[in-house]
């Protein structure tokens, strides 16, 4: 259902009848307008006039919603005029009668900000939204104008005072370069966008919610007469050419705002449907659960076999029909049903998929690179995605900056990269990458770029459920939060809300805190690419070639860098740091290793493995310590064959006996980030797989674990000294928790 909100009859008169919407009979204090196709049942588009203020529309967006039965997959727009506090030099005249998409609201009262998901690519220009509670003077307009990052001074342009850089960096060992302007924004004024959102909040997803809005100027009260007089002097002189006026500006791009209401519709059908396949799948659950006469924990456990049985394309409903023909449904007592069910996980455990293509790729398949002559491209993360009807931004179209670290010299460095990016400063990251009821797999198909500084901890004891290698003294960093790859099996998905990538610029401190360790314990092992790919966006920020040369001043210092990145390009630029041969071998690159159809499946946008072990050998040749990492081994129908042919190729591409060492372990995964995982990505085969839960963490059943694993060691150990290989242990408790 596609749900619309305007202040004003006259904001929205030529939409309701260009959509020849019906007004529709409510007990309501608001007027509501509908197309002829909607039902409480059926759905399609319902217009609500909410009245001027934030307290009309909280109370209009929040009854409609609620007697709707408004849930996440249906679209809120918010549609209406504002007036343009603000526009850049560029802009001239032409922002009176042109319609923006709002990527940032801002309450005038408390600062506070709030960012629907810039997920779809539109026609239409973006700007700021300000929500005050009143018309606005120009000399109101100053006084807000100085929690704007520039003053507006009647549509001038003013860069930000001199002290306000000097105050931001006190104590910090962020280097700023020369003064420069803020990112040119175009700042709209109204008095209810953030009540929309903060009540549409309630009940939809960020992604679920868009706002429109007509530069018109009216709402800005150029004499600087009090409320009062205005309405007088325009009740005498000016209403009627002011309607006029109103009305010609809003139809100016009339077509173009009933195409994106449409375009709407569409998503909002699409979603609908996409709910009622989901909510027909659990009616057929729970029938199925009623005939196996399962109780309500086995009831759960019937619904992720079957969701592991769509995942690998096993026909479950043909499967109980030939059990209800041969007699064994409906079950007679709870014992059958247990024991059909413990039929069906085994059944699907060996069962081999028709088809090899697995789910959709979110990115760029590896044979599509191979397609283009088996190079990785230069900047891995900024493919785009496949053709979509919906139109999705490209990779990294919006840069969020915190405002504390804009004129930092890498910020600068970093934006040259993405010149057609839209810039938006915000307050904090956490106000953008924390917000709950985002959706991660929507997220996956248009990342967006935040650039912060991480306070507070920044060097981690390792957790035990990555691997210590005997160090004592070893530590992981969160340089980036996120990854650029999309591996299905990824913890990340369940660690943060979101799949924007976050990345911390103050690279001196994490150094800072460096010294400080070395000079407390002695010594140090760093992992500063447990939680992300840094070589993955080496060519955004050279986090790697950065530490490379810290290290080879530190010499109690050793690194580990973790990644399934690859392509001999991307590693000539490592030996620009010139490093000695003493300390390349205190720089560990730790390849994670897999078959390349389990790259295929699941390790999507990574680099193929050919290309890994490419870039693993020209490592070994310039004297660096490189770890395979044949952790996590993931589970295949034909994992044995598929194991059996990748090593062969490892042990002829790699010289085993110049490895530093080697690590195996199968998937796991802690109990808190599954679930999230499960909800965010119900249909992909490494979520709902049937793990079992041991001390809060997943892993494979007992026996496949055991003999996965065994398997392989029992290869490794065939080609290299088994005091070379470690083997995570399940003797540790898992507790990988910490603050993002």
């Amino acid at each position: 259902m596609l749900f619309i909100f305007a202040a004003h009859y006259g904001e929205v008169e030529n939409i309701i009848q260009a959509l020849k919407m019906g007004k529709r009979k409510t007990s309501f204090p608001f007027l509501q307008y509908c197309t002829s196709e909607f039902s409480e049942s059926e759905g399609r588009i319902l217009l609500t006039i909410c009245g001027e203020g934030r307290n009309n529309a909280a109370a209009a967006v929040s009854a409609t919603l609620a007697k709707e039965g408004a849930k996440r997959g249906d679209i809120l727009l918010s549609l209406g005029s504002a007036a343009i506090l603000k526009a850049p030099h560029t802009a001239g005249g032409s922002c009176l009668g042109s319609w923006f998409l709002i990527h940032a609201l801002q309450e005038w009262a408390t600062g506070r900000q709030f960012h629907p998901d810039m997920l779809y690519s539109f026609s239409f220009p973006e700007a700021r939204l300000i929500t005050g509670d009143k018309l606005l003077s120009w000399k109101d307009a100053e006084i807000l104008g100085r929690g704007l990052p520039y003053l507006p001074d009647r549509g001038e342009l003013k860069a930000s005072p001199a002290n306000a850089s000097k105050k931001r960096t006190k104590g910090s060992s962020i280097k700023f370069s020369k003064e420069i302007p803020y990112p040119e924004e175009i700042f709209l004024y109204d008095m209810e966008s953030t009540a929309v959102f903060q009540s549409g909040y309630s009940f939809l997803s960020t992604e679920d919610m868009f706002f429109l809005r007509c530069g018109t100027d009216f709402g800005l009260n150029f004499a600087g007469n009090t409320a009062e007089e205005s309405a007088k002097e325009q009740s005498k002189n000016q209403i009627n050419k002011v309607k006029e006026e109103f009305r010609k500006l809003l139809k100016r791009e009339e077509e173009q705002v009933l195409s994106f209401i449409r375009i709407l519709d569409e998503i909002s059908l699409k979603k609908e449907k996409e709910r009622q396949k989901e909510e027909a799948f659990l009616s057929e659950v729970q029938l199925l659960s009623q005939e196996l006469r399962l109780s309500f924990v086995l009831e759960k456990k019937l619904e992720k076999l079957l969701r592991y049985g769509k995942s690998i394309h096993f026909s479950w409903n043909k499967y109980f029909q030939e059990k209800r023909q041969e007699g064994f449904l409906p079950v007679r007592d709870k014992r059958g049903g247990q024991k059909i069910l413990q039929e069906l996980e085994d059944d699907l455990l060996h069962f081999s998929s028709a088809t090899e293509e697995g789910l959709p790729c979110l990115l760029e398949t590896k044979k599509e690179v191979e397609d283009r002559g088996g190079e990785e491209r230069e900047i891995p993360y900024a493919i785009s995605k496949e053709e979509d009807p919906l139109s999705f931004h490209p990779h990294f179209s919006h840069i969020y900056v915190e405002r504390e670290i804009w004129g930092h010299a890498d910020v600068e460095t970093i934006l040259k990269k993405f010149p057609k990016a839209k810039i938006i400063l915000i307050r904090h990251y956490k106000d953008l990458f924390n917000r709950k009821k985002q959706s991660r797999f929507m997220q996956e198909r248009s990342k967006k770029l935040i650039l912060a500084k991480k306070e507070g901890q920044r060097i981690y004891p390792g957790a035990p459920v990555c691997q210590s290698f005997s160090e004592t003294q070893f530590c992981y960093s969160s340089l980036i939060m996120n990854c650029p790859f999309h591996c299905e099996y990824c913890y990340l998905q369940g660690m943060y809300p979101s799949a924007n990538l976050v990345l911390f610029l103050n690279i001196e401190d994490y150094f800072q805190d460096c010294r400080k360790w070395i000079r407390e314990k002695g010594s140090l092992y760093l992992c500063i690419s447990y939680d992300t790919d840094l070589l993955a966006l080496e060519e955004i920020f050279p986090y790697v070639e950065k530490f490379s040369r810290f290290l080879e001043g530190e010499e109690k210092l050793r690194i580990e860098v973790r990644t399934k990145a690859g392509g001999e390009a991307l590693f000539r630029k490592i030996k620009r740091a010139q490093l000695s041969s003493e300390a390349r071998k205190r720089l560990i690159f730790a390849f994670t290793v897999s078959p390349e159809e389990i790259v295929q499946r699941a390790e999507h946008s990574s680099a193929s493995l050919a290309s890994r072990l490419r870039a693993a050998k020209l490592l070994i040749e310039e004297g660096y310590s490189i770890r395979l990492c044949f952790d996590p081994m993931i589970y295949h129908e034909k994992w044995k064959e598929i194991y059996n042919v990748f090593l062969d190729i490892v042990f002829r591409e790699i010289p085993i006996e110049k490895l530093y060492d080697c690590s195996v372990g199968s998937f796991r995964i802690s109990e808190t980030y599954l679930k999230p995982m499960l909800k965010a990505f119900p249909q992909s085969p490494y979520t709902v797989f049937p793990y079992e839960n041991t001390g809060g963490y997943y892993h494979y059943p007992e026996k496949i674990k055991e003999e996965m694993e065994g398997f392989l060691l029992h290869k490794l150990e065939e080609n290299m000294p088994r005091e070379k290989i470690f083997r995570w242990s399940e003797d540790v408790e898992v507790n990988h928790e910490r603050e993002q």
